[in-house]
């Protein structure tokens, strides 16, 4: 058996890593950095003295860049290993290893093809004399020339803008993108141009600031003072950042787009899942040395330890709150007023944050809007619907029988609601909407006997709606009928109506599945005996007239519900309000031609 190596094709790679990989050319800034970085970090584990520093030096004329370092360089071994073999690095060793190192695929010079048809690269090893040039191009060949004039230690790369590439080269762009990813770094970064010189990054970085300077450093770079600023540490992670609180609500659908940084270097300014999912009121500001990146460089591989530095950093956030409660109760309501929506999926996650965030939220009731503090406080026992639709059905009729009811339709109400046993001594039932008539006070058996035959009339009236009647007394005596009904009764109202139109083949089928899947569902009118006009309704013995009445309260009820009515019911309605306004008109003399 013959062993054959595999042909890899560098322009296929190159396109891979412009198309894929990386989502911008202009990461060839930060691949360069990386480098240069690294071999100032290896050449001060020589211990060697000298001044460390990286320089890039822009020839806008020409569309030219240099990139600079006085660090380890290369030897020609070094050179013929790392940079003519694909996916070798010089910091490769012990992945795993916590080091001083930022690089560690060894394909980052290749990204500078994506911009650059030509990569020179001048170098002289700390460790041996000679200077060499490397010249390398995106078809795979390269040349290595050894130079006789003096070189200082280090390794500097030029690389001359592709065409359609040349805003990359310019000075500002160059400079936008150095402060992007090496703002923090702790070597110092210079930019060149004309022989004007600035120093790109600053030495403080956030993570190392007190609150006040943290606060003054948001409000600079997003023209906004947060509410406060979060310490985040993370031991297993080496992580240590801020998270600042938004002064502003956001939606629970707002991409998160935290600064995470690689050992001081940036990898990402929008990064969503380096915290929780319900930290969103936050944005967050870190460096870490070692969780390991992917191979973009823009974001973490997502293993064990991505995972529990990413629990860690959220028990930061919750201590905080906890201490923030105690010590500082001003701030504390006014972070809950502002972030009502991220607090709640925060108490629903953890339990610690439940019970001290549940008696500061507020909830829609059948009294208005209310503090489960207050709803505790006034009331033994909690109904609570499981979805605003019910909710809207009872909400007026609950508060007029002195029954507190909570909407649970909103997004983790019912859940928030349904756990409050847990930290009070209260009863919490869900609402069965179509009971919830039951609860009224019944006739008597005399009351009973005299409705009957008006509910009789109802019921074969209503049954093609899948509807059943009962009589109540019950508060506001001005709401004559309350209709009930629950998301299977609707969809069987829907499936009675596409039977109706539908073809004898799809009506046979709808059928089946009605009657197979859901069985028999009914909705609940309930009359009300407090009201006039229902008592008048039913003490008629005209069987039309009482017909035209249980017609239009029905269609009345599902006004006042704001139900769609299909053709059936909004024809019923106009044949029942004629006859009515027929019956009051009679004997009025018309006048007319």
């Amino acid at each position: 058996m013959t062993n054959m190596n595999f042909q890899v094709n560098l322009q296929g790679i190159i396109d891979l890593l412009s198309n894929h990989l990386y989502s911008d050319p202009g990461v060839f800034i930060r691949e360069l950095l990386q480098n240069g970085v690294d071999a100032v970090t290896a050449r001060r584990r020589l211990g060697q003295p000298f001044d460390e520093t990286v320089k890039v030096e822009v020839f806008a004329s020409a569309h030219t860049l240099s990139f600079s370092d006085n660090g380890c360089g290369l030897t020609e071994s070094e050179i013929e290993q790392f940079l003519a073999r694909i996916g070798s690095s010089t910091k490769r060793g012990d992945q795993d290893g916590a080091d001083d190192f930022i690089g560690q695929f060894g394909v980052g010079l290749l990204s500078c093809f994506v911009v650059s048809d030509e990569i020179v690269l001048i170098t002289r090893s700390a460790l041996e004399g000679d200077a060499l040039e490397w010249r390398g191009k995106p078809d795979g060949t390269y040349s290595i020339n050894k130079i006789k004039r003096n070189v200082p230690i280090g390794t500097t790369v030029f690389l001359k803008a592709k065409p359609e590439y040349e805003e990359y080269f310019e000075y500002y762009q160059v400079s936008e993108l150095l402060e992007k990813y090496g703002q923090f770094l702790p070597i110092p970064i210079l930019l060149i141009e004309d022989k004007y010189e600035r120093k790109v990054n600053v030495t403080n970085p956030p993570w190392n600031m007190d609150k006040q300077e943290a606060l003054d450093y948001i409000e600079s770079i997003h023209y906004s003072k947060p509410m406060d600023i979060i310490p985040l540490t993370s031991v297993i992670g080496g992580v240590t950042g801020i998270a600042h609180i938004l002064p502003y609500a956001v939606s629970l659908q707002d991409e998160k787009k935290h600064h995470v940084y690689l050992k001081n270097m940036l990898l990402s300014d929008k990064m969503s899942n380096i915290l929780p999912p319900w930290a969103f009121f936050v944005n967050g500001i870190m460096n870490t040395d070692s969780l390991r990146p992917t191979a973009s460089r823009e974001a973490f591989q997502e293993n064990d330890l991505f995972f529990a530095v990413q629990a860690e950093l959220g028990e930061c956030i919750k201590n905080y709150l906890i201490d923030l409660f105690e010590n500082d109760p001003k701030l504390f309501e006014r972070i809950v007023r502002v972030h009502y929506a991220s607090i709640k999926a925060m108490a629903v996650e953890d339990d610690d944050l439940y019970s001290l965030f549940i008696k500061h939220l507020s909830f829609e009731t059948s009294y208005g809007d209310m503090k489960m503090a207050d709803i505790l406080r006034d009331h033994s026992s909690i109904l609570i619907t499981a979805s605003l639709d019910e909710f809207r059905q009872v909400a007026r009729v609950a508060k007029a029988q002195n029954l507190l009811v909570v909407n649970g339709g909103y997004v983790h109400d019912l859940d928030l609601v349904r756990r409050v046993t847990e930290v009070a001594d209260v009863e919490v039932d869900i609402l069965h909407i179509l009971e919830f008539a039951s609860r009224f006070e019944e006739l008597d058996r005399e009351e009973k006997l005299y409705v009957q035959p008006f509910l009789e009339q109802s019921d074969a009236l209503l049954d093609r709606f899948q509807c059943r009647s009962l009589t109540r007394w019950f508060e506001p005596a001005d709401i004559p009928v309350l209709y009930n009904t629950d998301q299977e009764t609707n969809f069987l109202n829907i499936t009675d109506e596409t039977e109706k139109e539908a073809n004898p083949l799809f009506a046979d089928v709808v059928r089946v599945i009605r009657s197979e899947m859901y069985g028999q569902h009914y909705a609940r009118i309930c009359y009300n005996f407090n009201n006039p006009m229902v008592r008048k309704v039913m003490a008629s013995h005209d069987p039309e007239l009482r017909k035209a009445g249980i017609e239009l309260f029905y269609t009345q009820a599902l006004l006042l519900g704001n139900y769609a009515m299909g053709p059936t019911e909004l024809k019923m309605m106009n044949e029942s309000l004629l006859k009515f306004m027929n019956r009051g008109l009679d004997g009025v003399t018309e006048v007319g031609r």
